[in-house]
């Protein structure tokens, strides 16, 4: 999908994760270094658990590599419930220079409430939020052209931190 709505300027990868239904955190960090290696300031999109995993990537990585954008769509937030995913408390704190940072939700995701946005918002203030309606968790639709809009974007970014509410 994102490939079609960036068009042939654009190298779209969506690498399998190792383990996808019994992940481990440390085997799926060290396979987003691999990629990010790969790749001269890569553009970073994660979904749902994949975005949770690229934030605590980010928490672990030193150096931290350079990207060109981070976008992360319909992101849980872990806590003690599930330690290996978790984010330490002053992640917020930690996390500030992380940038570009994007975050889309839906308002109707069933999966992750919609309150997880707002609290990723409140930690990171330098993040551009995207509220969505009618969109569900898995984003299933043909298009998605808030996130192909700003990663397109990217080369001038001078949108100021925010919301930014779609239908």
């Amino acid at each position: 999908m994102l490939g079609k709505d960036l068009g042939p300027d654009y190298r779209v990868k969506a690498p399998r994760m190792p383990q996808p239904t019994n992940p481990v955190y440390r085997i799926w960090a060290r396979r987003i270094a691999e990629l990010v290696a790969d790749t001269t300031n890569p553009v970073l999109v994660g979904h749902s658990f994949g975005g949770s995993v690229l934030l605590k990537y980010f928490m672990d990585a030193a150096p931290r590599p350079s990207f060109a954008g981070l976008f992360l769509v319909a992101t849980p937030f872990w806590g003690p419930d599930f330690p290996e995913f978790a984010l330490p408390p002053d992640f917020g704190v930690r996390l500030r220079d992380l940038s570009p940072l994007y975050l889309y939700h839906s308002r109707d995701d069933p999966e992750v409430p919609f309150d997880t946005v707002e609290r990723y918002s409140r930690a990171f203030p330098q993040a551009i939020v995207r509220d969505l309606d009618r969109r569900g968790h898995e984003f299933n639709q043909s298009h998605f052209p808030e996130l192909a809009a700003d990663i397109r974007g990217l080369a001038g970014v001078t949108e100021r931190p925010g919301r930014s509410l779609t239908k």
